[in-house]
């Protein structure tokens, strides 16, 4: 040791100092793509040889990694900077306006989602159409059988609650489907092996209550990241408009047409502000977090109390437009959600509807700093609306190549149409049956057996 140290000290000493301060973080390098050349294709004959094909430069016998192909990097929406092409590898490219088109499609973006199996009907299906189930495990005092309880896992944003890296499985993303799967007779029946992970697996009676608790918290949680990315940079251009709400006369125009007449409407969200509780004549405060009993409570005294059935969750409209396209593609359909049934809950509903409205202040401040380039003053205020210019509880969002280089609008889509698929609209009626699913009977002869 009096000899090691002297040393080190040396060492230490005469070590180049570094450029950078470390603080704990630590630099992740950037993707790189393992595409490369593929040499020629080899022949195996003799005929032209005057040596064997193990003294070539890149013969495939020895050297066979050289003819591996590798996958080039995915496009990215928007490149801030060209990069410079150093020739050791590709670069990642910028998307065009086609691919762009296609990124901003919710439809699209859940189909192309990895592929698991549900553990019910024994179908492969991208898994933004299904529910991740996870054991996890309770703590149990010495000498009694170690329990593991089923939860849902995935459902929130991973920025807000990170998915468990422990095995899980799939079901399909149907809350009617839930206390049936998690049965014996019913497990027996689909073979499902939701007691795979452990002998003592116990599935909580308030499964359903809790995913449904989460899809909702998911839709807030995206409307939080679209905001703060939104806000990040002017509104340009006219097209790019995520959000905007619509008139009274334009809300009236939808619902006496049945139709949405605007061409990139992904979703109409008809949210009226939360009234007062008539008994103790508060309005509720926003609240995305919940306690789990209070939403049962909640549906429960809903459900009994209400003088009238609620609107349906959500309905599905065309989306017409001027320019009719190809007689023989079908008609673009957007989904209508009416908040009263999207968000039971009035403290959640009154977060809801907050979230939009600060996603259109976000917007209008966006606008107003584009404002000075297009010749415009920033303090001129607009006319005050009156009468069917005011308005409406209707909020449209709109996705398209154009608000793609913005924010990404998808994600909010597809969380709202997985809490359509949980509450059974997609699949609803007769005419509903096989909206996406192809060939899914199984789920009337479902109803049938179980009710």
């Amino acid at each position: 040791m009096p000899r090691l140290l002297p040393r080190l000290l040396k060492i230490l000493q005469d070590a180049p100092e570094s450029n950078t301060l470390s603080n704990g973080y630590t630099r992740y390098k950037k993707r790189v793509s393992m595409k490369n050349t593929i040499p020629g294709t080899p022949t195996f004959t003799s005929e032209g040889r005057n040596h064997s094909i193990l003294l070539d430069d890149a013969n495939p016998i020895t050297e066979g990694h050289l003819y591996n192909r590798h996958k080039s990097l995915p496009p990215r929406v928007r490149l801030v900077k060209p990069l410079q092409d150093t020739g050791a590898h590709d670069h990642p490219r910028e998307m065009t306006d086609e691919e762009r088109e296609w990124w901003s499609s919710p439809y699209l973006r859940m189909l192309a989602s990895p592929l698991r199996e549900c553990q019910i009907t024994r179908k492969k299906l991208p898994c933004d159409f299904l529910i991740r189930l996870a054991p996890v495990r309770l703590p149990a005092s010495q000498g009694v059988c170690e329990k593991q309880i089923l939860v849902p896992d995935g459902i929130e944003h991973p920025k807000f609650k990170p998915r468990r890296s422990t095995p899980a499985c799939y079901i399909v993303c149907w809350k009617d489907a839930v206390p049936y799967a998690t049965s014996r007779t019913i497990t027996e029946l689909f073979s499902v092996p939701l007691r795979k992970f452990s002998q003592n697996l116990i599935v909580q009676p308030l499964l359903s209550a809790r995913i449904g608790y989460q899809l909702r918290l998911r839709v807030l949680q995206e409307l939080e990241l679209l905001t703060k990315r939104l806000a990040a940079g002017p509104l340009d251009d006219p097209a790019a408009t995520v959000l905007r709400r619509l008139t009274r006369s334009e809300w009236n125009v939808v619902r006496q047409t049945n139709s949405i007449p605007y061409k990139d409407a992904v979703a109409l969200v008809v949210v009226p502000p939360v009234n007062q509780n008539p008994e103790t004549k508060e309005k509720p405060q926003p609240s995305a977090q919940m306690d789990i009993a209070d939403v049962v409570q909640i549906d429960t005294n809903s459900s009994e109390t209400s003088s009238r059935p609620l609107p349906p969750l959500s309905i599905l409209h065309p989306v017409t437009d001027d320019d009719l396209g190809s007689s023989l593609l079908p008609n673009a359909q957007a989904p209508l959600y009416h908040g009263l049934s999207l968000f039971p809950a009035r403290p959640q509903r009154a977060a809801l509807h907050k979230a939009l409205c600060k996603l259109l202040e976000v917007e209008r401040r966006a606008r107003s700093r584009a404002l000075p380039a297009s010749g415009f003053s920033e303090n001129e205020k607009s006319p005050r609306a009156r009468g069917d210019a005011k308005g409406s509880h209707a909020f449209l969002l709109c996705s398209n190549q154009h608000t793609a280089k913005r924010a990404d609008v998808v994600p909010l889509a597809i969380a709202l149409w997985r809490l359509r698929m949980w509450e059974g609209q997609a699949y609803g009626s007769t005419v509903e049956t096989s909206h996406w699913e192809v060939d899914a009977g199984w789920r009337l002869s479902w109803a049938e057996k179980m009710y």
